[in-house]
Formats: C-alpha cells, sequence, structure tokens
C-alpha cells in the first residue's frame, strides 16, 4: 500500500471542472411568467378550484373551533385535578414533616442547637492555632 502526499489530488482539477460544467443542451430553460400566467387564465376549473379551496379553509376553520371549545370546555376539570394533585401533595409533606417540627419545638432543642454551634466553633478556632504554631 503505497502512502499519498499531502499535495497529490484525488482527480485532476482541470478535468473535475470540465465534469462538473453544464452543457448548453443541459441548462434548463428560463422561466416564462407570461406563459404561466396565460396557461393560468385558460384554465376551465378556476371555479372548481376556488370551491375546493374555500371547503378546505372552512373544514380547518371548523375543525379549529372544536378544538377551542375542547379546551375551554375542559380546563376547568384539569385545572381542578391540577390544584386538587398540589393540595394533596402538600398536605402529604406536612404531615410527614409533622413529628419534626413537634420534636424542634421542644424548648431544648433550640439551646442544645446552639450549644453544638458554639462547641463546633470553638474547636475550629482551636485546632486552626495549633496547626499554625506545628
Amino acid at each position: 500500500m503505497s502512502r499519498m502526499h499531502l499535495d497529490d489530488d484525488l482527480f485532476d482539477e482541470a478535468s473535475l471542472r470540465r465534469a462538473l460544467r453544464l452543457e448548453a443542451s443541459e441548462l434548463p430553460p428560463p422561466l416564462d411568467v407570461a406563459a404561466i400566467v396565460a396557461r393560468a387564465e385558460d384554465r376551465p376549473l378556476g371555479l372548481a378550484s376556488f370551491a375546493s379551496s374555500l371547503f378546505a379553509g372552512l373544514a380547518t376553520a371548523a375543525l379549529l373551533a372544536v378544538g377551542a371549545m375542547t379546551i375551554w370546555s375542559l380546563a376547568p376539570a384539569v385545572a381542578a385535578d391540577t390544584f386538587a394533585a398540589a393540595i394533596s401533595l402538600v398536605a402529604l409533606v406536612a404531615v410527614s414533616l409533622d413529628p419534626a417540627v413537634r420534636t424542634l419545638q421542644q424548648p431544648t432543642i433550640p439551646i442544645a442547637a446552639l450549644a453544638a454551634v458554639a462547641f463546633a466553633v470553638a474547636y475550629e478556632y482551636r485546632t486552626r492555632k495549633e496547626r499554625a504554631n506545628a
């Protein structure tokens, strides 16, 4: 297997450009706006096309109206269920936290917590001073 050098090209640039160039026979025909307008005016199906477009527009409007009315009628029920679920979740959390709140309301707990914080601060100050001296 031979190694390729970075300056080696896979294809010759001139032949690649020649291959990608379109011939005059391959070019698409130019758009003739006047011919397109003339064909559109000659169509005998203009009324049928208008009627089908009108029918599709009316059907779309009816579907949107039915969808809006459905959402409007279901919104209170969905909101009530969501509100009930939120209230039951808050009640469940409150009932679960009730023993902890009762315990924390005892007068000995805050005093013990303050004493523990004071001892922890004093201990940290003492160990920092010892480390600095060592």
